[in-house]
């Protein structure tokens, strides 16, 4: 007898992921619009949500070189990616429910890669001259989303054989599309003296 796309127990894990995942992409967007309104002088720093002494200041850290490890502000590759990440998790569901396992092998394969790198950041963080306490939170959500999916993908049965993986390129094309987007949007804006360095 094959096991049911769903059950009380995945039902609640998945509700767990989602939040994980909307906690993330809303975070990220925070930094992001932070990062973005510190460089382009619109807001004055060290009146941040997270301005809370001169040790612990997510303003200090998005004002860093730090904050562009890879050119792009991290806040925003990794608003992109958590983004990316939420669609892909809830339209995959909701509209490719016969590819679910599909849509839970890529993203728990996506939240991998991700954890790693938060290593990276992780050292950065370190080494900075303040703490940003929402800046970790990512790194911290990124571990813990990827052990619930893992955790959905252990309680979900196989696809059906019929199912065909092609139907997800729309998909795909919408998760990486958005995330070239923002990434695009940067280097025009940052190319134009938009934001300063």
């Amino acid at each position: 007898m094959e096991k049911p796309l769903s059950t009380p127990e995945t039902g609640r894990l998945e509700r767990i992921v989602t939040v994980l995942l909307t906690v993330t992409v809303i975070d990220t967007a925070y930094l992001s619009w932070r990062y973005l309104s510190l460089h382009a002088g619109t807001v004055v720093p060290g009146t941040g949500l997270c301005s809370w002494t001169a040790g612990i200041d997510c303003d200090v850290v998005l004002q860093t070189p730090q904050a562009r490890a890879f050119f792009v502000p991290n806040a925003v590759l990794g608003f992109g990616f958590y983004f990316g990440c939420l669609l892909w998790w809830t339209l995959g569901r909701k509209y490719f429910p016969q590819l679910k396992r599909h849509v839970l092998t890529t993203l728990f394969t996506w939240l991998t890669i991700a954890a790693v790198i938060t290593l990276y950041f992780f050292s950065l963080l370190v080494r900075l001259p303040a703490l940003c306490p929402f800046c970790p939170w990512n790194h911290v959500l990124s571990w813990v989303a990827l052990f619930f999916v893992w955790k959905v993908r252990t309680l979900t049965p196989a696809d059906s054989k019929k199912a065909k993986t092609n139907s997800l390129i729309p998909l795909i094309a919408l998760c990486v599309g958005q995330l070239f987007m923002w990434l695009t949007w940067w280097f025009i804006a940052f190319n134009r003296g938009i934001f300063s360095a």
